[in-house]
Order: C-alpha cells, then structure tokens, then sequence
C-alpha cells in the first residue's frame, strides 16, 4: 500500500465511507483546502486511480491547560502547545475489513513524527472523534481522550515507541 499527496488526476468520484461528512469532504472541500494550504491531504488509490482511503493533517496548538498534566510541565506558560491535527481519516467501504484504516493512520503517525522531527516542532497528533466508534479506534492506539474538548492526544513521544 503506498500512500500519496491527493493529486488532481485520483478519481475521488466513487469514493463512498459510513460517514457522510467524510465522504462530501473528499469529494467536494479538499482540493479547496489543500490549495489554501488549510490542510494535506494523502491518499490510498487502487489500481483505477480510484481514491479508497485518506487523512489530513494540519497544523494546530492546544492551550496548555487543554493537554494532559504530565505534558503541561514541558510548555511553557501563557504557551499553546503545538500538534498535528489528523483531521480527517476515512476508507471506502468497499476496504472494510482489510485494515486500510489502521494502516492509513500509522501512515499519519509515522509522517507527523518523522516531521516533528527533521523539519517541525509539534508534541503530539490529535484527533477530533466524530463518534463513539472513531473514539475507540484511536484509543486502541493509545490516543487519550481530553475531556473538556471531546479531543484525543497521543504524544510524539510514544508514537516514536511505535517505530522504534
């Protein structure tokens, strides 16, 4: 599975997931935001040049009192903490069952850690679930739910663990 910058000529057309807000975005809003640098975007296709899977990432920051205590002690005060924010991850239906959807979020994992790294600084990736089913997709990998935003945070420090 290789995993691409959305480029003009993937057929997102086709592309269909349970979740109707991910789908019209895939459809009818990235290339929008990806022009005016609000997000990028990476894609799975198959072989028609079919998009059949995707997330964003963006750059964000939380308020310091946002992130969990154990963290808050490397931010400095009246500081926002920067993170990747996944924005968006979805995979078409017709994938279900072949772990497209875990491989496109390592995938996210690995390129926000890598990137923290070499070129900017960012704590941790979140994610801003837009169910119970999301919410525990992302606690399977160690995501922790922030209560007051309904946000999940996953430090840098243990995705590196991940690709150790």
């Amino acid at each position: 599975m290789e995993v691409v910058h959305l480029e003009k000529s993937h057929d997102r057309s086709k592309f269909k997931c349970e979740e109707d807000s991910l789908t019209e975005y895939i459809k009818k809003q990235v290339s929008q935001d990806v022009k005016k640098s609000l997000a990028a975007c990476f894609v799975v296709i198959n072989e028609d040049n079919e998009v059949i899977g995707y997330y964003t990432l963006t750059s964000e920051s939380l308020g310091r009192e946002a992130i969990p205590s154990e963290y808050q002690k490397k931010v400095p005060k009246n500081y926002s903490a920067p993170v990747t924010l996944l924005g968006r991850l979805a995979r078409d239906v017709s994938q279900k069952g072949t772990d497209i959807g875990e491989r496109l979020l390592l995938d996210s994992l690995y390129r926000s850690y890598t990137i923290s790294k070499e070129s900017i600084g960012s704590m941790a990736v979140v994610v801003d679930p837009i169910s119970q089913f999301a919410i525990d997709f992302y606690s399977k990998y160690g995501f922790i739910l922030l209560p007051d935003s309904g946000k999940m945070f996953i430090p840098m420090k243990t995705i590196g663990k991940l690709f150790k």
